[in-house]
């Protein structure tokens, strides 16, 4: 007989650590699933604000914000390629400078809250414009839409 020892499995650790982390993630998504439909109902989390109004307006009335969206969107679009490639030259600058990059991403978010303004405003004169039985449905469309809560679609409205 040989007094050589046995040669060692080097695989068996890497094993055991592949199949320890298999059945934490499995416990974890049991776990999360578990805490995610408590009491056999969605944990509630509100929609965001303004997906909510949207998706409980009529079809009419998505599509032709649609349609404004698009046409608002389509004015900035030039704006925005020309303040990336500030940006880009700003992030190359040497010395950095970060007050200029300050300053685009104001512009930015200045961008983005009159954009959302005006669809708001567009939004308004929508809604002042139903007469007060479409304001109801209207109301109780966007009630069900929060209980739904955010990437929920109802299939027959």
């Amino acid at each position: 007989m040989s007094d050589a020892p046995a040669p060692k499995r080097r695989w068996m650790p890497v094993l055991l650590v592949i199949s320890l982390a298999v059945n934490l993630l499995v416990a974890g998504m049991i776990l999360g699933t578990a805490l995610r439909f408590k009491d056999g109902d969605r944990a509630r989390i509100p929609p965001g604000f303004g997906p909510a109004l949207y998706h409980a307006l009529p079809k009419s009335d998505q599509k032709a914000l649609r349609g404004e969206l698009s046409a608002m969107r389509s004015k900035g679009s030039l704006r925005r390629g020309e303040d990336f490639g500030a940006l880009s030259v700003a992030l190359r600058s040497v010395p950095f400078d970060p007050n200029a990059v300050v300053l685009l991403l104001e512009q930015q978010a200045a961008t983005t809250a009159e954009l959302q303004e005006a669809l708001h405003l567009e939004w308004l004169a929508r809604v002042a414009e139903m007469s007060d039985e479409e304001r109801a449905a209207y109301a109780d469309r966007l009630e069900d839409v929060v209980k739904r809560g955010p990437h929920r679609k109802k299939k027959d409205r």
